[in-house]
């Protein structure tokens, strides 16, 4: 769905916002791989009741070549709407990503993973097997095993994803852990990266609803 507002002139660059807003996506699932030194959770053993030592399989999509496509024209589609400078709603399902992750070449190091369980009104659920560092310089990881609950948003300047939740597949995750994550924008594109800093501004919002990750553009104002 889309409206038909538009102007024929835009500020800044074209870029391409919809590899902007999958990257976005794929940097909140690699984000915990040095979490551990980041927050400073110092307990092993806190850490040991909610990691292991492996990994857990997670699946991998084999879309058929038009799903790829119509997953693909929907990035395609934010780009043209920036260009155009229209005001425009797009829709992704979790099969729509989970295409994405199995086919871009940008997503190869999440396939096997990450996972799009379910789009809920309060935020993405995704199966995730995280690494996470042993120690602060240690180079061992144990691996968070489950499922992940991200809310996105569009802030000044980026775009970023909340953690609201975590489910282990072992013990469970202290509210510490979580809260600290909360209030740490550690999942968050860089606002001096290039091309985020030239399509940001046509990006007004990102949100989950009615089982869909859904992103908005707006007109943008010609720089006087």
């Amino acid at each position: 769905m889309s409206e038909p507002e538009q102007t024929g002139e835009r500020r800044g660059g074209t870029g391409m916002p919809g590899c902007v807003i999958l990257c976005a996506i794929l940097v909140v699932f690699g984000g915990l791989v040095t979490l551990y030194a980041v927050i400073g959770y110092k307990q092993n053993n806190a850490i040991g009741e909610f990691t292991v030592d492996k990994p857990a399989e997670i699946k991998v999509v084999s879309p058929t070549p038009e799903q790829a496509k119509a997953a693909k024209d929907k990035l395609e589609g934010i780009k043209e709407a920036a260009t155009q400078n229209k005001a425009e709603r797009f829709l992704f399902s979790k099969e729509d990503l989970n295409v994405l992750i199995a086919t871009l070449e940008v997503a190869e190091d999440f396939r096997g993973t990450t996972f799009v369980e379910s789009i809920e009104d309060f935020g993405m659920v995704v199966r995730a097997a995280q690494p996470l560092r042993k120690g602060v310089l240690s180079k061992e990881f144990r691996y968070l095993n489950g499922n992940f609950v991200f809310e996105p948003e569009v802030r000044k300047r980026t775009i970023a994803f909340k953690v609201k939740d975590i489910k282990p597949d072992k013990g469970s995750v202290p509210e510490q852990f979580v809260s600290v994550l909360s209030s740490l924008d550690l999942f968050k594109l860089d606002p001096d990266n290039k091309e985020l800093e030239a399509t940001i501004e046509s990006i007004k919002r990102v949100y989950t609803e009615g089982g869909m990750l859904v992103v908005e553009t707006q007109i943008v104002s010609a720089q006087e």
